[in-house]
């Protein structure tokens, strides 16, 4: 289903691209170096590609097949390959590389009906031995541009007097196209077998031997790592070796191969996630649709343009303000109602497994059921004290040790998001790890670092309500709101605004410098025991109300009103769960706190002018 799905999208490729992908016989190389030959086909100029910054960067261009070689004494490519084939002893590489080159290019030349400037520079260059080629790299290239030659990366020739490619010139694509042929016309054997991608029966010469090498997948060998892979004896059957055993057509295998390294090269069309990297596509190729996705994950990807920040209804502006517009009851339909919700939409989740690829997941579905659900999670995290829409990446950091981005543990993600395409709960494992982090840290003002702000309470809220969404619990489902729900019957929810009054009291009693709050102190005993804490509190309150002659009487009433919603006796125990419920009690009673300060202000002096 994964590779018919990228060889259908190659097949729109076709009729949007045109002439822009790989015809057969030809394929799609990343090159990092141009090598200029001159008329007598000696080495005029050696080119790295570079950005502004000096950084080694890589062109993409169809070049001569170049099908997936591994081990010793692997094949060379026609008119585009490593510095070691083009070179070989003259930079001090294997000669024997050099000696396997020269014998394809013999073997592609012989079936040039005419020759030409570029055909005689090109059999020139293959000719000549090592000691000119080394004088030649020497006169035009310093150790730096050799060293970088010797690292790696594929070099590309170009005929100096023109500057165009070999692989462009007519007569040496009519050349290469004669030998690829006979190639396939040597192949031998009647035998069919049915291609798992396309259906249609295939002559067995046609059957891929080796599926092409995926890049740029997080974590996997950066010349690439196969998703189709056979090299043991127990992953085979029927006496079949390597990928006949999973039988593709060649031409399907370059096509899936080329769409999946297309969508892995473009950030619109990926999202790293710890060790899983995310590949999404929609069927249509509008640039609306198939950013979208992107977008609702990674919200605030990239800077925005000054033409965006003009245009509130820009696909961007939209998604990173996702919760403002679910606080105005806007939906996901009426958000975005000039993208088609029928367009069916893919989501590839990769991660590297030595030499090969593992598939964490696969999703299908059409834009409509994704945004929907991907809203529906927006929904479920919306708070009060939350201005911007966070991504995935933003909200599992909360659960890393030290908000490090890399010690977000491994699996999150994926659990994430596989949670959210499916509407389910988040894991348990993510909640378990918040209130750990919540219970372990302090406040750290400096890093913007809280032990319970705006993202972990509104990860616990969108938690809570997923699971109670799922059981079909209603009553909880409804007490879970955005603020202050003086109005819950959960023991949980009251126990914690009893804390976050009291700490306010301790702090307006004492002032913010404190050493040491009633939160750093008994946080974990007070969401954990309360029976064993809060009495204690309680009385220590007392003395902190009757030192305040300013917020005295307003704290008092304050912890008076939440002990009225309370039962006579506190609980011994509180469950993970009726812990998460504590700490959001506790955050929107601070908020509250905030948002009424002026309030607050005025009934302090309504009651002084009363007295």
């Amino acid at each position: 289903m994964i590779l018919q799905a990228l060889y259908s999208y190659y097949q729109t490729l076709q009729e949007q691209e045109g002439n822009r992908l790989p015809r057969e016989g030809y394929s799609s190389a990343e090159v990092s170096f141009e090598i200029y030959l001159n008329e007598s086909g000696q080495v005029s100029s050696v080119r790295p590609y570079t950005n502004e910054k000096g950084k080694n960067i890589r062109h993409t261009y169809n070049v001569p097949k170049q099908n997936k070689r591994s081990g010793m004494g692997a094949k060379p490519y026609f008119l585009c390959d490593k510095a070691e084939y083009l070179f070989g002893s003259a930079l001090s590489m294997r000669e024997q590389s050099r000696v396997g080159l020269q014998e394809l290019c013999h073997n592609v030349l012989q079936y040039c009906a005419t020759q030409s400037s570029e055909v005689r520079a090109l059999r020139a260059f293959v000719n000549q031995s090592s000691e000119q080629l080394v004088a030649q790299l020497i006169a035009v290239t310093n150790e730096e541009i050799r060293d970088m030659l010797r690292k790696g990366g594929l070099c590309v020739l170009k005929y100096a007097p023109t500057g165009r490619f070999f692989h462009d010139d007519s007569l040496i694509q009519q050349t290469w196209e004669r030998y690829y042929r006979s190639l396939q016309n040597e192949a031998t054997g009647d035998e069919k077998q049915m291609c798992l991608i396309t259906g249609e029966m295939t002559p067995k010469h046609e059957i891929a031997r080796l599926h092409p090498s995926i890049k740029n997948v997080i974590g996997a060998q950066s010349s690439g790592a196969a998703i189709v892979s056979f090299n043991k004896a127990s992953f085979c059957s029927y006496g079949r070796e390597q990928s006949y055993n999973a039988p593709a057509s060649q031409k399907a295998v370059d096509a899936y191969g080329y769409v999946l390294n297309k969508f892995l090269a473009d950030p619109n069309h990926r999202v790293r996630m710890n060790d899983t990297t995310i590949v999404f596509w929609a069927e249509g190729v509008s640039e609306q649709e198939q950013s979208l996705f992107s977008l609702l994950f990674q919200g605030n990807m990239g800077e925005v343009t000054e033409n965006e920040l003009d245009d509130s209804e820009s696909v961007r502006t939209r998604v990173k303000n996702a919760l403002i517009r679910i606080r105005h009851g806007q939906g996901f339909k009426e958000t975005f109602k000039d993208i088609d919700m029928n367009t069916k939409f893919y989501v590839l989740g990769l991660s590297p497994n030595a030499a090969r690829l593992s598939v964490r997941f696969w999703y299908t579905g059409t834009l409509g059921e994704i945004g929907e659900r991907v809203w529906q999670h927006y929904k479920d995290l919306c708070i009060i004290g939350l201005e911007r829409t966070p991504t995935v990446r933003q909200l599992l950091r909360e659960i890393a040790v030290g908000h490090d981005w890399g010690k977000i543990p491994p699996n999150m993600e994926g659990q994430m998001l596989r949670s959210i395409l499916h509407g389910l709960p988040y894991s348990n494992a993510i909640f378990a790890q918040l209130i750990n982090r919540i219970r372990s840290e302090t406040d750290d003002p400096q890093k913007n670092q809280y032990k319970i702000g705006p993202l972990r309470a509104a990860m616990i809220k969108a938690y809570l309500i997923r699971k109670a969404r799922l059981n079909h619990n209603r009553s909880l489902e409804g007490e879970l709101t955005m603020s202050l729900n003086e109005n819950s019957t959960s023991t949980s929810y009251h126990l914690g605004r009893l804390f976050a009054c009291l700490e306010k009291t301790q702090l307006n009693a004492l002032g913010q410098s404190i050493n040491a709050s009633i939160r750093d102190r008994f946080w974990g005993a007070a969401s954990a025991s309360p029976a064993t804490v809060f009495p204690r509190l309680i009385s220590l309150s007392r003395h902190h109300i009757a030192k305040d002659d300013k917020w005295g009487r307003y704290n008092d009433d304050q912890i008076e009103k939440v002990m009225n919603a309370l039962p006579e006796v506190f609980p011994r125990r509180l469950t993970l769960e009726e812990q998460g419920i504590f700490a959001l009690g506790y955050y929107h009673q601070r908020q509250s706190f905030y948002i009424s300060n002026s309030n607050q202000s005025k009934q302090v002096k309504e009651g002084s002018e009363h007295e």
